[in-house]
């Protein structure tokens, strides 16, 4: 039996496949030749690549109760206040014109605080991590209330759609 398989002939060799993305090549410059290219590239900084937008809960709501909040929205809280201002929270994801996940950012006072109101800084933080926000998380109530603010980096496919305010 002389069977051989096929990928024998690539062993201990260099591979003979190069994949190269060169989507953001305009923002490499290159310092100096490096081996395989890459220790060499450097990249420029142009600021973000979409447009940070903050979101911040108002002041006092900071480790309330989700009946204390569900008051402060002017709602009168049911048998079961924390799925109540969960589905409250689900509802306003939906609606804010949002991709359905975005990076979060450090933030700053300097970005756009373009929904001041409660419910949508509930939405963003009850459905962010340290990095990333997904509109289809399940709220987590005392993850938003550990935190004031967060900033979202929304994609500039998105950015078109969102409204004009000052910053």
């Amino acid at each position: 039996m002389d069977e051989r398989c096929a990928l024998l002939h690539n062993m201990s060799g260099p591979p003979h496949t190069v994949v190269k993305y060169s989507g953001l090549a305009d923002l490499a410059t290159l310092r100096s030749p490096g081996g395989s290219g890459v220790t060499g590239i450097g990249y420029k900084n142009r600021g973000f690549f979409g447009t940070p937008v903050r979101f911040a809960l108002p002041a006092g709501l900071c480790g309330q109760s989700p009946a204390a909040i569900l008051c402060h929205l002017g709602i009168e809280p049911g048998a079961d206040p924390a799925e109540q201002l969960a589905a409250l929270i689900d509802a306003r994801a939906n609606e804010l014109p949002l991709p359905d996940g975005c990076v979060v950012i450090p933030g700053s006072t300097d970005y756009r605080l373009i929904w001041p109101d409660a419910l949508s800084a509930l939405a963003i933080l009850a459905k962010s991590s340290d990095s990333i926000w997904l509109r289809a998380k399940h709220p987590a109530l005392n993850a938003a209330l550990a935190r004031s603010s967060v900033t979202l980096l929304v994609p500039p496919q998105f950015a078109t759609h969102l409204p004009e305010v000052s910053p």
